[in-house]
């Protein structure tokens, strides 16, 4: 697996049994990993179908792919290392995407969700970049954070409704540059909710004339 030599500790992080990984094979092998989803936004269902909200309001992205779904320990793990600077755990959920999309078609390029620069000097490092930075490792898919940055500061979205989601984010997002060979990209994030972020992003990708926008995320809730 790719993420055996990588990984430090001598515990599992999640139950505390000994494990020369950061979560031994118990726990991995129980993680909540998504199966039945909608076609288009990743949403969990029963069946593998395109949900009504996609049907009604087609999203401008070509589809999404999560990798897990946004419950325990997932959300745990996606906690501690996005608010508790726990890197390695980082890594970690970066390789298991990396296993997970490795018979995903490969774009031109991957391109991570931008933190404003208020939170990102707050936080210290943005999540979507390392994310993405495990990613383009192991599959060789070049990446991009220049390309695009996010000129607002928004409120955290956490506890906002659907429409206070895509109210909160509207203008957020401002695309500096595509390149001339860059006609599908991915635009890489931690946990998609409503999808409000990715969407305004994408819109603003497509206007600047990318012909296709794709979602991988690590967790969709």
């Amino acid at each position: 697996m790719l993420f055996g030599k990588q990984l430090l500790l001598q515990n599992c992080f999640l139950c505390g049994s000994n494990s020369k990984q950061q979560l031994c094979t118990a726990c991995l092998s129980n993680l909540p990993y998504q199966t039945l989803t909608c076609y288009k936004c990743a949403k969990p269902l029963n069946v593998d179908v395109i949900c009504r909200q996609c049907q009604q309001n087609l999203p401008p992205y070509t589809k999404v792919k999560a990798v897990f779904s946004y419950v325990y320990p997932i959300d745990k793990l996606i906690s501690v290392a996005k608010f508790k600077e726990n890197l390695p755990i980082l890594n970690l959920l970066g390789n298991l995407m990396v296993e997970h999309l490795k018979f995903e078609p490969h774009p031109d390029v991957l391109i991570p969700i931008p933190l404003h620069p208020k939170r990102l000097r707050k936080r210290g490092y943005n999540q979507s970049v390392e994310l993405a930075k495990c990613i383009s490792k192991h599959t060789g898919i070049p990446l991009n954070y220049n390309s695009c940055q996010r000129i607002k500061d928004t409120r955290p979205q956490v506890g906002l409704s659907a429409q206070r989601r895509a109210i909160n984010i509207q203008d957020a997002f401002k695309v500096n540059k595509i390149e001339d060979n860059w006609q599908y990209i991915v635009l890489i994030d931690d946990v998609m909710t409503t999808g409000s972020t990715v969407e305004a992003l994408t819109k603003e990708f497509l206007k600047a004339g990318i012909q296709r926008v794709d979602v991988w995320c690590c967790a969709r809730r």
